[in-house]
């Protein structure tokens, strides 16, 4: 960190924006020139036998000009655990990976909502077993609107192509957030999320606290767990965010 701030403009900061913790994306984008790093570990239970964790869920994000960036990310590694009669089995690989970018469309100064929208590509970079073998497309639109006392209430839609042994689907997922300033750097925020298939709604809830490190860190915690579905049982997670700018 002192050698981030060293690094430092000496124009002020814009407001540090994060696309994490929680499932969905900020509407913001980050300045041109800037580099922003998040990255974390979560730790499921998916049903009582089986367990996975997975880490360092990078997302690194760079700023191209006023209204667009662009956008690489992967989870890393999962491991996961299976209780069977005979033990525990473990396996990990690889995951997939993704590519794509961020476009501001509006600002809440000028259209009383932030709008941005998010075009990306899930590449087959997987070990076997843990992602797809192909190629697949997603589109997200994410939204947010400032509301009195300090609250925030975002919004995020999600629709992907996934490849899979029954063929190519399109899956659709959507998440809503309210969130706080608590003072002090501090923020906390609740949300509910939605993933949606041929069989009904994968729901879940969760929430979490961030702490702003000086103006370009920031770490969080938050936990969850699944409503209705096929969603996991609970889930817990951390994470860092660090951010470069250029003079």
């Amino acid at each position: 960190m002192p050698a981030l701030g060293a690094a430092q403009s000496t124009a002020a900061a814009p407001d540090l924006v994060t696309d994490r913790p929680g499932f969905g994306e900020s509407s913001a984008v980050v300045e041109r020139g800037a580099i922003q790093i998040e990255a974390g570990i979560t730790v499921q239970q998916s049903t009582p036998s089986i367990r996975e964790v997975s880490a360092p869920q990078v997302l690194a994000r760079i700023g191209v000009t006023p209204r667009v960036e662009f956008r690489v990310a992967t989870d890393g590694l999962i491991a996961d655990s299976v209780r069977t009669p005979t033990g525990p089995v473990h396996t990990h690989g690889g995951s997939d990976s993704e590519v794509g970018g961020k476009v501001k469309l509006f600002d809440a100064t000028r259209a009383g909502i932030d709008l941005a929208v998010i075009p990306y590509l899930s590449l087959p970079t997987a070990s076997r077993g843990f992602g797809s073998d192909h190629i697949d497309p997603g589109f997200k639109v994410a939204a947010s609107r400032d509301l009195p006392r300090g609250f925030g209430l975002s919004g995020t839609f999600n629709t992907a192509e996934v490849s899979g042994d029954g063929g190519r689907v399109w899956q659709r997922e959507l998440s809503v957030s309210l969130d706080h300033g608590v003072g002090a750097g501090v923020g906390a925020f609740g949300e509910v999320d939605s993933a949606f298939n041929g069989s009904g709604c994968d729901c879940s809830v969760d929430g979490g606290i961030t702490v702003a490190l000086g103006t370009n860190g920031q770490v969080d915690v938050e936990a969850g767990r699944g409503l209705h579905g096929a969603a996991q049982d609970w889930f817990v997670g951390a994470g860092f965010v660090v951010r470069y700018r250029h003079r």
